[in-house]
């Protein structure tokens, strides 16, 4: 996602609340085959930890471009997203190695790794701090009762009325976000003219189905 970067004084700030870190864990049944033992392992792993990704980041996520970002990764980056991992039942021969292997996904870390590659998702983070907006601008607070269509629809509407948006903080159902003043108002009428509630006051804009 893009992130709006602000050169000058902060003036108006609205307060989100951080949640606790997410752990997200899956297992995967592997048996593999290759020249070697070792070769036969690192390729289980490997082969695990996308399946892992895939199947347990699915609900947080859009899955087409989940899927994507996946093949378009490398080994190692999506072992960054893996906090720890556990093997029960392996067995080994010459060439073959099976087992059944858990992964330990970090919620903050698969977060920042989907925003690299622009996957619409409604995963919490743990790192939320104050959203804050500056002079002219306002922050605005969605209720996504479902994160992941209700942002892509959202964002649709926006795109509508020429408005553009980044999200700043996503908190389970809540995504928070900065707009100009004049950017809000066009934003609150072609929500409201799309079938979306919208609510202005002193503290922002709360959107809501």
């Amino acid at each position: 996602m893009r992130r709006i970067k602000f050169l000058f004084a902060f003036c108006c700030v609205f307060a989100v609340y951080a949640s606790s870190a997410v752990e997200i864990t899956g297992t995967v049944p592997v048996n593999v085959t290759a020249d070697t033992a070792a070769a036969a392992k690192a390729r289980a792993f490997n082969s695990a930890q996308r399946d892992v990704i895939a199947t347990e980041l699915r609900p947080y996520a859009n899955v087409e471009q989940l899927n994507a970002a996946i093949k378009q990764s490398s080994d190692d980056e999506l072992s960054d997203i893996i906090s720890s991992s556990s093997v029960a039942g392996e067995r080994v021969s010459d060439t073959t190695y099976t087992a059944n292997i858990s992964f330990v996904i970090d919620g903050d870390a698969a977060k920042s790794w989907m925003e690299k590659y622009s996957v619409v998702n409604s995963l919490p983070s743990s790192n939320a701090t104050a959203v804050v907006a500056p002079e002219n601008y306002v922050v605005a607070v969605a209720t996504l009762y479902n994160p992941i269509y209700d942002w892509a629809a959202l964002n649709a509407v926006a795109r509508t009325a020429g408005v553009d948006i980044a999200t700043k903080n996503v908190i389970g159902s809540r995504v928070s976000f900065v707009v100009s003043d004049m950017d809000a108002s066009k934003l609150s009428r072609t929500l409201r003219d799309n079938g979306w509630r919208v609510v202005r006051d002193a503290s922002g804009i709360k959107i809501s189905r």
